[in-house]
């Protein structure tokens, strides 16, 4: 009698052609949505857990380093949904590429953590840090080198490939200018900011020791400029897939 009764439920959830592919449009456009607006929420997400958690109000050295506090979960959820996604993402050959380049580096930053926030033993003054690694070089350059690509890839993405679209605006050539004119100022924006974020690194400043870098890492600004890398590259994809509907 269940079995009868699972094989009736499963057929009425059976659908005709073009229910099937309307499904599949929607399920898409809410999982495209859903990514941009996950990688929005990520750096505003990340600090605020550990402002209601532990009353800790500054941010950390970069977005990684949240992989070693309480917020850790979140950040290992959203890094890898987004990796997963850009992985299985497919729309044309050459997207393909790129994203699952972006998907790996993605996953590589997840796996092979940034360097510890503490070393040693776990210091009870500061609470909001539950997890500590030894510390290893080529772990640390790996994730750096991924995290590069990660953004770059992101980047890349806004100001080459979103700008080939022009499905649907074939009557709203002004509209169509003004949206890539959108990508590729987001993109440059993107650009600079990796390019701060290179120019603040320890590894810069073995080769050009600057006054720049103690002010780089007493404010933290690697953490600020992912931010906005991160938060350009949201509004690009939510533009391109519609959710922001702007006009001119």
């Amino acid at each position: 009698m269940i079995t009868t009764a699972i094989k009736e439920k499963c057929h009425s959830l059976k659908f005709n052609e073009k229910e099937q592919k309307e499904l599949l449009i929607k399920n898409s456009y809410t999982l495209r949505k859903l990514i941009g607006v996950l990688g929005i929420l990520l750096p505003v997400l990340l600090p605020l857990l550990l402002l209601f958690t532990d009353g800790f109000t500054e941010v950390l050295p970069s977005i990684s380093h949240y992989y070693y506090t309480k917020s850790g979960p979140l950040f290992i959820a959203i890094m890898s949904l987004l990796a997963i996604f850009f992985i299985i993402y497919k729309e044309k050959c050459t997207d393909f590429i790129i994203s699952s380049i972006t998907g790996m580096a993605a996953l590589i930053v997840v796996l092979l953590p940034t360097d510890s926030l503490l070393q040693g033993c776990l210091n009870i003054s500061e609470n909001h840090i539950v997890t500590i690694l030894e510390k290893n070089p080529t772990r640390e350059a790996f994730h750096y080198i991924a995290a590069a690509i990660f953004l770059l890839s992101l980047a890349y993405m806004s100001l080459f490939r979103f700008t080939k679209t022009s499905e649907g605006y074939e009557k709203a050539e002004i509209q169509l200018k003004f949206r890539h004119k959108l990508y590729r100022t987001l993109g440059v924006i993107m650009l600079l900011s990796i390019v701060i974020i290179f120019l603040g690194s320890d590894y810069f400043n073995k080769i050009v020791p600057n006054s720049f870098h103690d002010f780089y890492k007493t404010h933290h600004l690697t953490f600020w400029f992912e931010t906005i890398a991160v938060e350009c590259f949201g509004i690009s994809w939510l533009v391109k897939g519609g959710e922001f509907k702007l006009k001119k």
